[in-house]
């Protein structure tokens, strides 16, 4: 969840059970329909960690700063 939905580990942890599982249960779904669509290869993701800086301006999802919780260095 933490890797493809950005939860932090926190916000993961503190969810119920029930909707962690429905959670993991659709990425599942979704990551299986997208391999199908593609012949049995992996499909490019849409998970946050493979946006480019350049990707996320053209969407106009740009953030002029980054939050606090997911700077690494001071």
């Amino acid at each position: 969840m933490m890797y493809y939905m950005g939860f932090s580990y926190v916000e993961a942890y503190n969810i119920p059970i029930w909707q962690r599982r429905w959670f993991i249960d659709r990425i599942q779904k979704e990551i299986k329909r997208s391999s199908d669509e593609n012949g049995g290869q992996a499909a490019p993701t849409h998970a946050a960690h493979q946006n480019t800086p350049d990707a996320r301006a053209m969407m106009a999802r740009h953030r002029s700063m980054v939050p606090a919780k997911l700077r690494r260095f001071t």
